[in-house]
């Protein structure tokens, strides 16, 4: 019996989006939290988060870079 590669890069996809998706959602509770305990700062908050995010994403372009180059 033989794998679809189809079905293998699509779990791959699946599996490699969920970790980004738990940091960026762990990120802005913790922003959120954040700002809620001190509003003054919630421009130097706000600019980190979304930097952070940023980089946890990139973990999914790695995925999808990898997924979509190999045969």
């Amino acid at each position: 019996m033989e794998i679809d590669p189809n079905l293998i890069k699509g779990i791959t996809i699946a599996v490699g989006a969920m970790g980004p998706a738990i940091g960026v959602a762990l990120i802005g509770a913790a922003a959120v939290t954040a700002v809620g305990r001190n509003p003054e700062a919630q421009g130097k908050v706000l600019s980190t988060a979304l930097l952070m995010a940023g980089l946890v994403d990139a973990a999914l372009a790695f995925v999808l870079l990898i997924v979509f180059t190999t045969a």
